[in-house]
């Protein structure tokens, strides 16, 4: 048994050196760049509603260049909702989807990530005591550019967590709802973070 356990040990270890080896040292053209995955989580702070909203469990698809730092990529995420009380007493919930616009881009130097995305941002249901209202058509009316960093060490084989901060444009199309909307969430700072991890 102690010989098995020694084994798979042995063998875990072995992997987990090549995995890091791949990502730190250049040598052929096809061995200049490496394609990763992960499972993303996170949430944003919606600062004018008092509320934070909940991101993911998504997928991050990565490409790096290990020679030179650059790094691609996109992010899909899931439809997701918050729950907070409008003005302090009105119980009240946001549907919210968060769709990219074109890809990812930035760089990875010395364990730091730097990246930046476009993404528009839909409120497909608002309501109150848990009785929606769909919006199909809600939306911001030119996408959100998000910039996110590091926090602490980013390892390409493990993952890390990326935080920043964005504002949101002026939202069209949420019928008697989209002044109020705009009233209460445009051009204020919103913190989010996204935690990375890679997939097995």
């Amino acid at each position: 048994m102690r010989v098995r356990k020694a084994r798979a040990a042995g063998v875990a270890v072995a992997a987990a050196a090549a995995v890091g080896a791949l990502l730190v040292t250049s040598g052929t053209s096809s061995a200049e760049s490496v394609e990763l995955s992960y499972t993303a989580t996170g949430q944003t702070g919606l600062t004018g509603l008092g509320a934070t909203l909940p991101l993911g469990p998504g997928q991050a698809d990565v490409r790096g260049d290990l020679q030179g730092g650059a790094l691609s990529g996109t992010i899909a995420l899931p439809e997701t909702r918050t729950d907070f009380k409008l003005a302090g007493l009105l119980d009240t919930h946001a549907k919210v989807k968060v769709t990219q616009v074109g890809g990812l881009t930035g760089t990875l130097a010395a364990g730091t990530v730097d990246v930046t995305g476009k993404f528009d941002i839909q409120i497909t249901e608002v309501g109150h005591f848990n009785i929606g209202i769909p919006l199909p058509n809600c939306k911001t009316t030119a996408p959100v550019e998000i910039k996110l960093k590091s926090s602490g060490n980013f390892n390409p084989a493990v993952g890390g967590t990326l935080a920043g901060s964005y504002r949101l444009p002026r939202f069209a199309d949420c019928f008697v709802d989209t002044e109020i909307i705009n009233f209460l969430v445009v051009d204020k700072d919103n913190p989010i973070t996204i935690d990375l991890k890679v997939k097995q």
